[in-house]
């Protein structure tokens, strides 16, 4: 007689736990700073709380506990694509790096989640992500770093060797646009706020004593691990840190009540996907409040400015024109309800050395800024002493925007 095909078929998903009360402290892990997808609960069991999320071909499921204990000895083990990636993205939200015997065909470390439980993470030793991958396409699409990626890949390297002076930088930290983009946020008791590009952690921070909670999210995980030890070091706990991609972003749709994000776009490989994740995230109703440099409508202006960021920071994009920007917004069903334009001057000794510009690259583009055409010059009030550029001046945009009814 044949034997009987067996019962059991396989895995279907595992399931981690966390107290009942901490469902969003569980989710920003989770869902953010582990990038695990959120997928919908089914209707009979959204009442229980948690979440569910996707990882790889299984499911991962969260449970919430009266009398939670955390998982000491058995774990989730997750098969990673990057291990050293994974490493900095739980270091930037404070999570332990725990690396233990190590076993053949593998690279792993160990952590654990804002709750105790343990977990651990694998890399195949040979670089493969192993089953991660359902087919020849999506494995060949997981090997290849288009131009976009070799953009973050610059803006992660530009900002995390500059993440300490963003913290301690006075123009970031405070200024008039700070406190106007607060005033047009409406910041509201029971908001969730979401900071993308949240740098120093400067708006999260003045946020904060005004929501439900912030999420702080960053490309750059030493960014993000700057902006932890500044804002918790304030003292302010309901603030989340989450390494995000803005062309990516880990949430599921209409998550938030309110997106700020100040001073970054230029530096996004794809402004047009970051403005429709702003949209997919935001609640129906939710607002959205964006600041950024911006280049003149004049193309001698666009040209200039663009070239003296891009020269200055190798992670430049493009800063772009208020009629781009209007496009972007309505192209992404975004409703503009306030737009305006403000000035800054740049101390231009403060403004290189923040990106630790070498000091002959600092002369060169100080020469080009010099050798610009008069009405340049005019247009971005550059001014000289000795032959040498003190400071120069850029208008910026504050955009609140609403995503319609």
């Amino acid at each position: 007689m044949a034997d009987a095909a067996p019962m059991v078929l396989g895995f279907d998903h595992v399931q981690v736990t966390a107290p009942r009360g901490e469902e969003q402290r569980a989710k920003d892990f989770y869902g953010g700073v582990l990038g695990l997808p959120e997928i919908p609960k089914p209707t009979a069991l959204v009442g229980r709380g948690g979440a569910w999320y996707q990882c790889g071909a299984l499911q991962l499921h969260l449970g919430l506990e009266d009398d939670f204990r955390p998982r000491r000895k058995g774990h989730p083990a997750f098969l990673v694509r990057d291990l050293e990636a994974m490493r900095r993205r739980l270091e930037g939200a404070g999570m332990p790096v725990i690396v233990d015997a190590q076993i053949p065909g593998y690279r792993r470390f160990e952590s654990r989640d804002p709750f105790g439980n343990r977990l651990e993470f694998l890399q195949r030793a040979d670089g493969h992500s192993g089953g991660m991958a359902s087919d020849d396409a999506t494995g060949a699409a997981l090997a290849v770093e288009d131009a976009g990626e070799a953009i973050k890949a610059r803006v992660r390297d530009a900002f995390g060797q500059a993440a300490a002076a963003y913290v301690t930088s006075q123009r970031h930290a405070a200024g008039a646009d700070l406190a106007r983009l607060v005033e047009l946020a409406v910041p509201r008791p029971d908001d969730l706020a979401l900071d993308i590009s949240t740098g120093g952690g400067h708006t999260a921070l003045a946020l904060a004593p005004h929501v439900a909670h912030v999420t702080a999210s960053d490309l750059t995980p030493a960014m993000l691990a700057a902006a932890r030890g500044h804002i918790r070091g304030r003292g302010v706990t309901n603030v989340a840190f989450v390494v995000a991609d803005a062309e990516r972003l880990p949430f599921l749709d209409e998550s938030f009540d309110l997106v700020t994000v100040r001073i970054a776009p230029h530096h996004y490989a794809d402004v047009r996907a970051a403005v429709c994740e702003m949209h997919r995230v935001l609640r129906t109703g939710g607002r959205l409040v964006l600041i950024d440099n911006i280049a003149p409508e004049d193309p001698a202006g666009d040209a200039a400015v663009n070239r003296w960021d891009a020269w200055r920071d190798p992670s430049h994009v493009r800063e772009y024109t208020v009629s781009e920007w209007r496009m972007f917004l309505a192209d992404a069903s975004l409703r503009i309800e306030v737009v305006e334009l403000a000035r800054k001057t740049y101390d231009f000794a403060e403004w290189v050395e923040r990106m630790r510009m070498p000091e002959g690259e600092r002369a060169r583009l100080a020469a080009d800024m010099l050798a610009a055409p008069d009405e340049v010059r005019q247009a971005f009030e550059v001014t000289a002493r000795d032959g040498h550029v003190v400071s120069w001046a850029a208008d910026f945009v504050i955009v609140r925007a609403v995503r319609p009814v």
